[in-house]
């Protein structure tokens, strides 16, 4: 992860986060936002660049999510929780938050687009947006 990368939201939440998770020895219930305070970022001199960045990704991942609105018009939260930290189906999803499809599908959507926003965000606070930015 030594150059910037630009990754799509749902792309990098369904095809990369498991792979940082792995590199990072972190588990996906870490990143709960219920866990978010006991999401310690390791002593950075004994681990690689790798899980350094890797670590430091996740941490922005995890605030990202919990930031995100969580509301019965915007269950943006839950969304991205239950289908990238929990691996449901998008059909459990849905009727978890008990909306038709088009609806689910357009509230994951808009979950994708403000998790975009609050990650970049927390890209810069954490001095990682030289290393990935997500669209």
């Amino acid at each position: 992860m030594s150059d910037k990368a630009v990754i799509d939201a749902k792309t990098f939440l369904k095809k990369n986060l498991y792979y940082l998770i792995n590199i990072s020895g972190h588990f996906p219930t870490d990143l709960m936002p219920a866990n978010i305070d006991n999401f310690h970022l390791r002593d950075k001199s004994n681990y690689s660049d790798d899980i350094k960045q890797a670590e430091n990704v996740l941490y922005c991942v995890a605030l990202a999510i919990k930031d995100c609105k969580d509301e019965p018009r915007k269950p943006y939260r839950t969304i991205l929780i239950d289908l990238y930290l929990k691996d449901m189906l998008n059909l459990e999803v849905q009727q978890e938050i008990g909306y038709s499809r088009s609806r689910y599908n357009t509230f994951k959507k808009q979950a994708l687009q403000d998790f975009t926003q609050r990650f970049n965000y927390y890209a810069v606070q954490e001095c990682i947006s030289s290393l990935i930015e997500l669209s």
